[in-house]
């Protein structure tokens, strides 16, 4: 189903079909074959209700995408009538993210509301001058700007004597997270760390990459090891396991289940929405989620399906969040993770399950990195093996140093961020480290992503064919 659902997502956003109607009476046709499916005998009624319901799923997809994609919609900004880039408009703004400072600017997303007072919608990325009065915006803040829009990159750049605050948001739950979130961050930033793992450690906590250092940046991503620094599944889970362990003494009874349960869930919900709500962050919670709470019911679940449900829930509330690649590498790199739990099973070392993780994440995202970013970085390898098993201590310890930053605290956190940093230094430093300028066609990406399904297939008939050796010479 949630194939079907990106699938209809994809073809509706990439091809040239504009007719709503078009899409409600194919969905109304499978409502059709759902009646249908009830006159046939048990395997045919079987058959028939399993394509209706793929095919359910793919025109849900495609309708929702027509509904939210910007070309389909006339209220949307970028049709805006009098955008001119001749004359400069008045627009209303409500940002949605608390302004990140870049090098020569700050920057966030907003929404637009009117353009010259006609009610509009959709957003844009917005960049302001970096100056005292920037530094001051949050999420929230509704802004009368005066400026030229970029309806083709979808941006607008305005200093500070071209917008005027006009309304503050200080009671919503969101606000009022971001303003716990800024308080947090400044009490990190005014703490005994050094600037240099300060920024890592608030990067890893609130996911405010604000203070991360260029070189910092530059050694993670050319190590391979970007997604220690992305507030992502890694992190969630292992905030659960670490809540897990410390309530050892509930028990493991249905009493235990259901404290131990929710008290993961409030903590998991509480980082997330501390952490910035990324599309990433958000996946892995409700993954997360929806095990717990099977697990507090005493039910079996599967991981693949509970990946699905998480996809299905987030694109059918923004369905144009299949084009964002965090996303993207989000569900790409778990999936390729829980396909190969075969391999996984095999042994139970740390050394061979880090190692099969971080082969399994690299090769599934793989398409999407050399399309997005063009480079490939051949030691991702040595740094996941040393640094994943210790990140769980360096998540731990920058969690301990948000709650209590004081001497102890910081000097906890610092030796395992600079281990890291020395770590990734060197192998920045390496000959090759960065295989940059690919530009794969999509000729190349198909191939590519056939290898490595052929990759996977491989590796997991070999591991199960191991397995039942194995099991066979116990017997």
């Amino acid at each position: 189903m949630a194939l079907a659902m990106v699938a209809g997502i994809a073809v509706c956003h990439l091809s040239n079909i504009h007719s709503l109607y078009l899409w409600l009476s194919l969905l109304a046709v499978t409502a059709i074959m759902f009646g249908l499916s009830m006159l046939f005998g048990k395997s045919r009624r079987t058959l028939i209700f399993t394509i209706a319901l793929i095919f359910t799923f793919f025109f849900i997809g495609a309708l929702r995408c027509h509904l939210d994609d910007s070309r389909h919609d006339s209220r949307h900004w970028t049709h805006a009538a009098t955008l001119s880039e001749k004359h400069s408009s008045y627009l209303t703004l409500k940002i949605k993210e608390t302004p990140v400072p870049r090098e020569r600017s700050w920057k966030a997303m907003a929404e637009v509301t009117s353009i010259d007072n006609r009610p509009t919608r959709g957003e844009l990325r917005l960049y302001l001058r970096k100056d005292s009065t920037a530094a001051t915006l949050r999420y929230g803040d509704c802004l009368l700007a005066h400026g030229y829009a970029d309806r083709e990159r979808g941006m607008l750049y305005i200093t500070s004597d071209h917008y005027l605050v006009i309304n503050r948001d200080s009671t919503s739950l969101r606000a009022r997270c971001e303003a716990l979130r800024m308080k947090l961050l400044r009490r990190m930033q005014e703490g005994p760390l050094e600037p240099r793992y300060s920024g890592i450690a608030a990067t890893l906590t609130l996911g405010w990459r604000g203070d991360l250092e260029p070189d910092i940046h530059a050694q993670f991503r050319d190590a391979g090891i970007m997604h220690l620094l992305c507030v992502s599944g890694l992190h969630v889970g292992l905030l659960a396991a670490l809540i897990g362990g410390l309530l050892f003494f509930v028990g493991k009874d249905r009493r235990g289940r259901i404290i131990r349960g929710s008290i993961q869930l409030i903590t998991i919900w509480t980082f997330v929405a501390l952490s910035g709500l990324s599309p990433a962050t958000v996946r892995a919670a409700l993954m997360f989620s929806l095990f717990i709470v099977s697990r507090m019911m005493g039910r079996r679940t599967d991981a693949l399906n509970l990946m699905a449900a998480a996809a299905i829930t987030m694109l059918a509330v923004d369905p144009m969040l299949l084009f964002n690649v965090g996303w993207q590498l989000s569900f790409s790199a778990v999936a390729g993770i829980l396909l190969m739990r075969p391999a996984l099973s095999l042994h139970r070392n740390i050394l061979w399950q880090t190692t099969i993780v971080s082969l399994a994440a690299t090769l599934s995202t793989l398409p999407v990195t050399l399309t997005t970013f063009h480079q490939f970085y051949p030691y991702f390898l040595i740094a996941n093996i040393v640094i994943i098993p210790i990140a769980a201590f360096i998540l731990g310890f920058s969690l301990i140093y948000l709650a209590l930053p004081c001497g102890l605290t910081a000097f906890l956190v610092k030796w395992p961020l600079w281990f890291c940093d020395w770590l990734t230094a060197g192998i920045s430093r390496l000959p090759g480290a960065v295989i940059a300028n690919i530009e794969p066609s999509p000729w190349h990406i198909a191939l590519l992503s056939m290898a490595i399904i052929f990759t996977f297939v491989t590796i997991n008939i070999g591991s199960l064919r191991y397995k039942r050796t194995k099991d066979n010479e116990l017997c």
